[in-house]
């Protein structure tokens, strides 16, 4: 496993695995005061399973942050620290409207009954009370650690700069390819984390156990982790006929995602699920990003047989890092204005 090298990659990781911690610890607070609260005939209505859902979805969040945080370092991506900025303000959004929901959530519940006439939760305790806090820190540290980072990541950007420019050998054209096939790298792995978010919150909420489409939906995220390493496998070894499969299940995911998107938009009882909202953020995120991953897989499949393999697969690239600080020799006094004209990104 790759490990920070540089002051700023430290600040970066170390900044996003606080953030993990921090918010791992306050949804486990808040998960233990819900199931102190709820009685087990809570699992009879769709709506408790918002916070749980909620806790798994961001405990995700910071895991999978960590690791594409440590791949970007590895590879020098500068696109993939955008990326990683990005998301993080996406989950921003979405801790709010978790904070939100569980307001209302809370309130609908203290006094609910099941369909025997029994209560779904001890209406004596005000839970509120306790959840409002953690709550509230959760998308507060959240928006503090984006901040953050986002100022390290373009110090980083200026890092690989040189880097990029040294492996593609300064060549206009090749630059262009290799962006194409970074964009590539990165839009997969990020549609996949979203595709992940909106299938948890939509087969567990509105779908509900209801087979057999509980049980194909889920099978999506196999299926989804299974296209995305072999389509990075493809994009790398430049396979035209697996970059065609590739496209195909794409386009198959556009679909179903925009089919879904209606079902929770329309005139239906589903369009009045619980958490319709939280969905929708991340049926629509994964939607552009799986329309412009078959844009870039499209434009990749034209790149191919343009001499970029051979960056891809990292054999023409520096033997140790990319990073400034291992020239073995001082810079040159005109090192500043190079690096200037050598950011791609």
């Amino acid at each position: 496993m790759y490990r920070p090298t540089t002051k700023n990659e430290w600040w970066f990781g170390g900044t996003l695995f606080l953030q993990g911690i921090l918010v791992t610890l306050l949804e486990v607070y808040i998960l233990l005061q819900w199931q102190s609260w709820v009685n087990p005939n809570i699992t009879q209505v769709p709506v408790s399973y918002i916070l749980p859902i909620g806790m798994g979805i961001l405990v995700f969040a910071g895991v999978y942050e960590a690791i594409l945080c440590l791949d970007a370092f590895h590879h020098k991506n500068n696109i993939s620290l955008v990326a990683i900025c990005t998301s993080n303000v996406c989950i921003v959004v979405y801790a709010v409207m978790q904070y939100l929901k569980m307001r209302e959530t809370v309130q609908s519940l203290r006094y609910g009954k099941d369909g025997m006439g029994h209560p779904l939760a001890d209406s004596s305790r005000d839970i509120w009370a306790s959840l409002r806090p953690a709550e509230l820190a959760v998308p507060i540290i959240l928006s503090a650690c984006s901040l953050f980072i986002i100022p390290i990541a373009y110090r980083l950007h200026k890092d690989y700069a040189w880097a990029i420019y040294k492996s593609i050998h300064g060549s206009s054209l090749l630059r262009f390819r290799y962006l194409a096939y970074e964009v590539y790298i990165v839009l997969i792995k990020f549609d996949f984390f979203f595709l992940v978010g909106f299938i948890v919150q939509y087969d567990l909420v509105d779908v509900h156990f209801i087979e057999p489409e509980y049980s194909l939906t889920m099978a999506l995220i196999p299926v989804a982790l299974c296209v995305m390493l072999f389509g990075i496998y493809c994009v790398k070894s430049e396979l035209k006929l697996g970059m065609l499969l590739v496209i195909v299940f794409l386009l198959a995911l556009i679909a179903y995602l925009l089919s879904r998107i209606i079902v929770l938009c329309g005139h239906t009882l589903r369009a009045r699920t619980a958490g319709k909202e939280m969905m929708l953020l991340f049926a629509a995120i994964a939607l552009i990003l799986t329309v412009f991953t078959t844009a870039c897989a499209i434009q990749c499949i034209v790149n191919f047989g343009h001499g970029l393999k051979k960056v891809t697969r990292g054999e023409d690239r520096w033997p140790q890092s990319y990073a400034f600080h291992t020239l073995s020799g001082p810079p040159s006094p005109d090192f500043k204005d190079r690096e200037r004209r050598c950011i791609i990104d």
